[in-house]
């Protein structure tokens, strides 16, 4: 029997959502390694998220692999990473401080931060934990997996279903709308550079500035001059890094279209529907996954 992407899908992150939540009653340090705790980390990363990914794509079989768009980007591209790395974190400190003044957050969160409290890592196994192993996990399961299993319903379909899907996958109320809005950036990088490798590379550059950053942030966040100017200024510096962002992406189609080169996913995927997009977000895995979420998020405020 052969079930619908829009089934499939989301029931391979409710799995990776109930892993992640079994995970945090796991006693790490019986599993560190020469009391080694970044180890035992970065190996629950490897169980939770590559190991589902590997065993979902081996099981949709080598036409589908290659849907995952794992190639490599010309250097033409570059800017375009770094010009969503900047929009990524500008977005990002906006966000964090609208949500810390409603109350919705009050200091750093990552994932991974809940297994590392009260630990000191060194900075190497940080790196590897928190930046370049979450990066290339969680991109072949978000933007690699999702997308392609959700470009079925439409492209703007599965950058809105896959980005809803990450922000669940943050197990935190307050920081569902940075999640969510990360996954927007990510997926626009993946389609304009067609290389699941580029989102890799601007989700490590965002994960290595956020931790360098985090204190300098949140000292700012926390004890502002003047809120109202901060967003201001926040806002205004959002938009510019956004107009250079889409003015490059402009750029570069233009330059698809003098070549005569079609998007790689526009002939293949249907328009925008409304009933396709009702239909993946109101599919019953999808709001098991949602459940889920809710009540782990909850569990573990």
């Amino acid at each position: 029997m052969k079930f619908k992407s829009t089934f499939t899908a989301p029931l391979l992150i409710t799995a990776v959502l109930l892993l992640l939540a079994a995970s945090r009653f796991l006693d790490l340090s019986m599993l560190a390694y020469h009391e080694n705790i970044c180890l035992a980390v970065i190996v629950l990363q490897l169980m939770i998220l590559a190991v589902p990914s590997i065993l979902y794509a081996k099981l949709k079989g080598e036409s589908f692999i290659k849907r995952l768009r794992l190639r490599l980007f010309g250097l033409d591209k570059l800017l375009v990473i770094l010009l969503a790395s900047l929009a990524l974190l500008v977005g990002d400190v906006l966000l964090k401080l609208i949500l810390y003044n409603l109350g919705l957050v009050n200091g750093n969160y990552s994932v991974y931060d809940y297994y590392l409290s009260g630990e000191e890592t060194n900075i190497i196994y940080a790196m590897l934990t928190f930046c370049l192993i979450p990066a290339i996990c969680e991109e072949l399961l978000f933007r690699g997996l999702l997308c392609a299993e959700y470009e079925q319903n439409g492209v703007m379909t599965a950058v809105i279903a896959s980005s809803a899907l990450y922000a669940m996958f943050g197990l935190s109320f307050g920081y569902f709308p940075i999640y969510f809005y990360c996954g927007l950036i990510f997926s626009l990088v993946m389609y304009l550079t067609r290389s699941l490798f580029a989102a890799i590379i601007c989700h490590f550059i965002y994960n290595s500035a956020t931790i360098v950053l985090s204190d300098t942030v949140w000292n700012i966040i926390s004890k502002p001059q003047s809120t109202v100017f901060l967003v201001f200024a926040l806002t205004t510096l959002l938009l510019i890094a956004l107009a250079s962002l889409f003015g490059e992406c402009e750029r570069i189609y233009y330059g698809y279209s003098l070549r005569g080169i079609d998007s790689d996913y526009a002939a293949k995927c249907p328009k925008f529907k409304l009933s396709l997009f009702i239909e993946a977000l109101l599919a019953p895995p999808f709001l098991c996954a949602a459940l889920v979420f809710v009540v782990a998020s909850i569990q573990f405020i």
